[in-house]
């Protein structure tokens, strides 16, 4: 009972959260709207650092995360040819966890480095 209570507790205020930032966007339309193209960023050497640090933890990043997919697909790949043909399957399930979670490894870097990119104006749209 006290566990329904909280979970609808939850639901309530994700509900909310919703509808409030649903709404301040409509809220905060002005009929004085800004031209995109005239607006210029000052970029200083606080932006500069940051960028730079954004840069180099982007990069460990990448580099850790896929030294750990393939040190876990070696060892899942030496686990599945040692193993007794009983066990296979457990093993191909756990590949199946290992691919979804590379995919959405490699698919979380992809999207930093777009918004990298796109933060610092380099894109071409």
């Amino acid at each position: 009972m006290k566990r329904s209570k909280i979970t609808k507790i939850l639901y309530i205020i994700l509900v909310l959260f919703m509808i409030s930032t649903a709404f301040s966007n409509v809220l905060c339309a002005d009929g004085d709207l800004l031209d995109p193209n005239s607006m210029t960023g000052k970029s200083t050497s606080t932006s500069a650092k940051a960028g730079s640090l954004m840069n180099q933890v982007l990069g460990i990043v990448q580099v850790v995360a896929m030294g750990i997919a393939v040190i876990m697909l070696v060892v899942l790949a030496i686990k599945y040819i040692s193993a007794a043909p009983g066990e296979k399957a457990d093993i191909k399930k756990g590949m199946m966890i290992y691919v979804v979670g590379a995919l959405l490894l490699f698919g979380a870097t992809g999207i930093l480095q777009i918004i990298k990119t796109l933060a610092q104006g380099d894109a071409q749209l």
